[in-house]
C-alpha cells in the first residue's frame, strides 16, 4: 500500500479486510439464503487479498533486488572519485529509480538534516529494504568506524548479488507452473463450496446432521490446510 502512495497502519488494513469479509459474508448469506455460501465468499475475499498482497510484495522486493547491482556499482564509482558518504547517497539516490532510490534519498536527507551515520545507514536495514542492502549498510558502518577501502567490498557484494539474481531467475522459471497450480488447488475448493452452496442450499447439510459428518468435515478442512502448508513449504526456495 505504501508503494502506491496509501499510508496506513497494519491494524487499519486488517480491520478493512475483516470488514470486507463481514460485508461479503452477510450479503452473500442474505442473497443466497445459504450461510455456508456467505462464509465461502468471505474466505474467497480473504484469499484474494492475501494473494494480491503477497504478489505485490514479491514484485516490489524483486524490483529492489534487480536495482541493487547498479546501485552498488554507482556507490563504488562515487567512492573511487573521492566523494563523501552524503554525496554518494545523493548521487545514487538521484541516479537510481524505484524503491532503492527512495531509500538512498531518505538516507541522504537524514545526513543533510544532522542525522548520524548510524541513523542514515539504519534506513537500509528496515523491513522495506532487502538483505543485500542490509549487508552493504553493515559494511559501510564498519568502514566508517575503522577506515579502509570500500571499493573492493562493494565490487564483491555486487558480483555476489548478480550471481544470486541469476539463480533466482532460474528458480522462478522452474517453479512458476507449480506455484500457479498450488494457488489454483488452494482456492478452488472454497470457490466450489460457494458455487455448490448457491445451487443447492443444503449442499453441506449432511455434514452438520451428525457427529460423524462434522468429524469428516473437520478432517477434510484439516487435510486441505495441511496440503496448502506443505505445498507452500516445498515451493519456498530461498537463495542463501
Amino acid at each position: 500500500m505504501e508503494g502506491i502512495g496509501f499510508i496506513a497502519t497494519e491494524e487499519s488494513l486488517l480491520s478493512l479486510v475483516l470488514a470486507a469479509m463481514l460485508v461479503v459474508g452477510v450479503g452473500g448469506s442474505a442473497l443466497t439464503a445459504a450461510p455456508i455460501c456467505g462464509v465461502a465468499l468471505a474466505l474467497c475475499v480473504a484469499a484474494a487479498c492475501a494473494i494480491y498482497a503477497k504478489g505485490s510484495e514479491d514484485k516490489r522486493r524483486e524490483r529492489m533486488r534487480e536495482a541493487v547491482p547498479d546501485a552498488l556499482r554507482s556507490m563504488a564509482v562515487c567512492f573511487r572519485s573521492g566523494q563523501s558518504l552524503l554525496q554518494t547517497m545523493q548521487q545514487v539516490g538521484a541516479a537510481t529509480k524505484g524503491p532503492v532510490g527512495v531509500l538512498f534519498q531518505r538516507a541522504a536527507h537524514l545526513l543533510e538534516t544532522g542525522g548520524s551515520t548510524r541513523e542514515a545507514l539504519s534506513v537500509f536495514q528496515g523491513r522495506n529494504s532487502v538483505p543485500e542492502l542490509a549487508f552493504v549498510s553493515v559494511a559501510l558502518g564498519v568502514q566508517h568506524q575503522t577506515g579502509g577501502s570500500m571499493e573492493r567490498v562493494l565490487d564483491a557484494a555486487r558480483e555476489t548479488v548478480e550471481g544470486e539474481l541469476e539463480l533466482t531467475r532460474s528458480l522462478r522459471v522452474q517453479t512458476a507452473q507449480a506455484k500457479l497450480s498450488a494457488r489454483i488447488v488452494s482456492v478452488m475448493p472454497i470457490v466450489l463450496v460457494a458455487l455448490f452452496s448457491l445451487v443447492s442450499e443444503d449442499f453441506l447439510g449432511p455434514f452438520f446432521s451428525s457427529f460423524a459428518g462434522m468429524a469428516l468435515l473437520c478432517i477434510a478442512v484439516a487435510m486441505q490446510v495441511a496440503g496448502i502448508v506443505s505445498v507452500r513449504h516445498m515451493l519456498k526456495v530461498e537463495v542463501e
